[in-house]
């Protein structure tokens, strides 16, 4: 593994906060964002909740130790077990928000009705167990074959949906609106650090997103101080206690990816690989 590349483990992220702390960054939510002046510089450490809430957990321990308060984006899934509801109910008593990572578009296949009353159902479904919905994300499915639709992104852009949901922002989408403030977008997607270019239209724009220098997370330091305002977002699932598990993480990610980018070639195939688009959500 290059020296200079990122290790997704708990001790990394434990120095990163640390770090951030010293350089006198602090992390807030995005909620609170909406409620409070934005004041430069600010960041915010966003987690995309797709499994394993324990690993959740843990960074949020890790950040709070530094009293860094992040937004903890969750599938709507999980919240089906008590017990990861209980570990979500810890991490919001250490001053996180604990919200909703949706992708009601992909899960049905476009269908902006369909795709209406699932939201509502799971946005009750974080409500009734104490989770308020200020601030939402959406889930971006690597593999999955759209007909009419771009991305999740396209539910809060109809019309209809925004003006029943004004009182919610999308992280992607219109977030950055509703704050009124320019900021950059880090994003750990590709087992990487990448500078988001248009995080509101990159699914529609196609845009080509800036690989940062080295690839770790001094670099990531680096942005924040030269352009802050910086939301960061990673995902939980992809951290380790040690070298070894997180090495092994690595070696399958990308041989899959290998593998998937070969396979999507093939129509069929394609086709077929999109009824277990879930899947992405285990890597």
């Amino acid at each position: 593994m290059k020296k200079n590349r990122t290790i997704f483990i708990y001790k990394q992220w434990d120095s990163f906060c640390k770090n951030l702390n010293d350089y006198g960054f602090t992390s807030v939510s995005a909620a609170n964002m909406l409620t409070t002046a934005p004041c430069k510089p600010f960041l915010v450490l966003k987690h995309d909740v797709e499994t394993n809430l324990s690993k959740a957990l843990i960074l949020a321990q890790i950040e709070n130790n530094y009293s860094h308060r992040g937004s903890y984006y969750v599938q709507s899934y999980l919240l089906n077990c008590k017990k990861n509801v209980d570990i979500l109910k810890q991490i919001q008593e250490l001053g996180h928000e604990v919200s909703y990572h949706h992708d009601v578009m992909d899960s049905n296949k476009g269908d902006i009705n369909r795709a209406r009353d699932e939201f509502q159902r799971n946005i009750d479904l974080f409500e009734s167990n104490g989770f308020s919905i200020q601030t939402v994300c959406q889930h971006g499915n690597p593999v999955i074959e759209r007909e009419g639709y771009s991305s999740n992104r396209d539910f809060f852009r109809n019309t209809e949906v925004a003006k029943s949901y004004e009182h919610i922002s999308e992280i992607m989408l219109n977030f950055k609106r509703r704050i009124s403030v320019n900021y950059t977008y880090i994003s750990d997607t590709g087992y990487g650090w990448k500078i988001i270019s248009d995080p509101e239209n990159n699914d529609v724009l196609k845009c080509d997103d800036r690989d940062i220098a080295l690839l770790n997370l001094d670099r990531v330091i680096d942005i924040v101080k030269s352009e802050y305002p910086v939301i960061i977002s990673t995902h939980p699932h992809r951290w380790h206690d040690n070298v070894i598990a997180a090495g092994a993480k690595d070696i399958v990610y990308k041989s899959l990816k290998v593998i998937t980018k070969c396979a999507v070639k093939i129509p069929f195939i394609k086709k077929y690989m999109g009824r277990f688009y879930y899947l992405a959500k285990k890597i």
